[in-house]
């Protein structure tokens, strides 16, 4: 109950030299099977046609302790990392579907169903297992609550800074991560905040970032951004394409794209609530600001 969530013992960071104790690398393995009556066995059954496997970034914000019990910890990350695509026959070529029914042997009707497995990998190399589904997911301001359990401190939710201010970010760039059992190395990087903007999207309304100059890659997505406290101001989302490379396909951007501080508490909020529920939620806001 969300009584027992607020009223529980939390330990806190404020240090900056401990927030990778708060960090946590996102592993998360998609199954991706058909399902149909399959020729070749005369049956009803799932075979899996791929398998695909990410990083991601993503930090401790709330935690409960129970004594003798386990404890129930939320990471917020990025909600692209969260989301489950569902796959139709379109979303695959004649090759892969002529494997489907010669070789997999699923010549008549057929589904796709996909399996998200997601595991948390913290600084002192313990992977913990991800409940499913998250239990909130925004998606316009790319944002994501899940939960799992880690006997770690939850970062502070800061309050609002100045244009200018110095900010840290600590993330998993390109799956660059080494844990160990003394805490590991762990990626840093410094930048300034930039300001909010709104960016304007056709295809998912206008939506509020906030941006600073801070060297990110993929792999840093739902990785967080830090006052000078250690406490949390941000989540970096995404990065400028322009510094792209087509070619490679190699992106290192000195531009980074965030949540709003805002849609951090108001994720976190979601989530305390959905947990009230039982039930966890997706909201789609289209409005400026939420």
């Amino acid at each position: 109950m969300i009584v027992a969530l607020i009223g529980g013992c939390t330990n806190i960071v404020k240090n900056p030299t401990n927030i990778k104790k708060s960090f946590v690398q996102i592993n998360k393995k998609v199954e991706v099977q058909v399902c149909g009556e399959n020729e070749k066995s005369k049956s009803n059954e799932c075979k899996t046609l791929i398998t695909m496997n990410s990083t991601g970034s993503g930090s401790i914000v709330w935690n409960e302790y129970q004594i003798g019990g386990t404890p129930r910890t939320l990471v917020l990350t990025a909600d692209h990392i969260c989301e489950n695509q569902e796959y139709t026959l379109k979303d695959f070529d004649q090759r892969v579907i002529g494997h489907i029914k010669e070789n997999l042997g699923f010549k008549k009707e057929f589904k796709f169903i996909s399996k998200p497995i997601m595991k948390v990998l913290d600084s002192n190399g313990n992977f913990y297992p991800v409940k499913q589904p998250p239990w909130i997911r925004n998606v316009a301001a790319d944002t994501c609550i899940v939960e799992t359990s880690i006997n770690a401190p939850s970062l502070v939710i800061g309050s609002n800074i100045s244009y200018g201010e110095k900010v840290t970010n600590i993330a998993a760039p390109k799956g660059i991560f080494f844990p160990n059992t003394s805490g590991g190395g762990v990626f840093f990087t410094q930048g300034l905040y930039n300001g909010q903007f709104v960016m304007e999207s056709d295809k998912r309304g206008n939506r509020l970032f906030s941006m600073y100059n801070l060297m990110a890659a993929p792999g840093s997505s739902g990785s967080p951004v830090l006052n000078g406290s250690g406490e949390i101001i941000g989540m970096i989302h995404s990065i400028d394409s322009r510094y792209c490379n087509l070619i490679t396909a190699q992106c290192n951007s000195p531009v980074s794209y965030s949540a709003t501080l805002d849609q951090i508490r108001d994720t976190l909020a979601e989530a305390l609530a959905a947990i009230k529920r039982g039930k966890g939620a997706v909201f789609d806001y289209k409005k400026i600001g939420q």
